[in-house]
């Protein structure tokens, strides 16, 4: 893949020359300490580091140029291309060098205050069931198939991401589910993926340390369902008691409301609840389902 094709429908301060845009791109990296020959360095501006002190390193190990929103540092010898946004840029580069893999493998995107990690892991145990090769991104642990990988954040880089579904397309898999935080929508970490699925689990206040108002905390959530600059998930699964659900209605094609209200599509009804663990009946389009599960709550 040359630059150029990497880089394509990133928004760039101005243009590319024409030899670098046809260098060849090997590997896209953000961490200057995994930079290979020939690699697409991003460095971007974070809360307590300056990715523009690693860019020189990076082209000392080989890095074909610096992408970054950042100016070019005055001591800095390389190419150094300019864009207006680093994140957003990393995730189309991302989504570009591994051949819209979300278009491949199917994406579930879980988001809320409460009851994500838990959702997302339901949800996976689910696909394996049914004999399905996974992928899975949360605050406990990534899993790509069988294999389990430390979690460094709820929701890595756009670059982790879709490396993985990537690497669960490549053994043969075909759904991805993951925590999406407010704070990896908010910074962009998940900008350009397409999300087969969105699910909002509920809203609550948190995290007002970083969105400062729940308006702007519930305006971070909503990106799942109405993202910018890319298609709405095909699927939204809304909680009908939880009236910030309205907000992220209407844009997809599909929409499941669920809940304990009759008015909602997938109800639970009858429930029973004790340290044995959780019985209800589950209602759905005139059938009636009994659920048995271990889990207390």
């Amino acid at each position: 893949m040359t630059l150029e094709q990497a880089l394509a429908g990133v928004k760039l301060k101005g243009s590319l020359a024409p030899d670098i845009a046809r260098s060849s791109v090997a590997g896209l990296e953000y961490d200057s300490r995994r930079v290979g020959k020939d690699f697409l360095f991003f460095a971007f501006s974070g809360s307590r580091v300056d990715g523009r002190r690693f860019a020189q390193e990076a082209i000392g190990r080989g890095a074909v140029a610096v992408v970054s929103d950042l100016p070019r540092p005055e001591h800095f010898s390389g190419a150094w291309i300019e864009v207006e946004h680093g994140r957003r840029a990393l995730a189309a580069a991302a989504r570009n060098f591994y051949d819209s893999v979300d278009e491949r493998v199917l994406f579930t995107g879980v988001t809320g205050t409460n009851g994500k990690t838990t959702t997302v892991f339901l949800i996976d145990s689910i696909f394996r069931v049914a004999g399905l090769v996974t992928g899975l991104v949360g605050t406990i642990e990534y899993r790509i198939g069988g294999e389990v990988l430390r979690a460094a954040n709820t929701t890595p880089e756009s670059l982790d991401i879709l490396r993985m579904a990537n690497e669960v397309a490549r053994r043969g898999g075909s759904r991805f589910t993951m925590e999406v935080s407010s704070h990896a929508l908010a910074l962009g970490r998940v900008f350009g993926i397409r999300f087969h699925t969105a699910v909002f689990t509920n809203l609550t206040r948190d995290h007002l340390d970083f969105h400062h108002t729940l308006e702007e905390y519930a305006a971070a959530k909503r990106l799942l369902f109405r993202p910018e600059d890319s298609p709405a998930p095909d699927w939204a699964v809304l909680n009908y008691e939880d009236l910030a659900s309205d907000a992220m209605a209407g844009k997809a094609r599909h929409e499941l409301w669920y809940g304990f209200d009759f008015e909602a599509q997938l109800r639970a009804q009858r429930i029973q609840s004790s340290f044995a663990g959780t019985q209800f009946e589950m209602h759905y389009q005139r059938r009636r389902v009994m659920i048995e599960s271990p889990l207390v709550g």
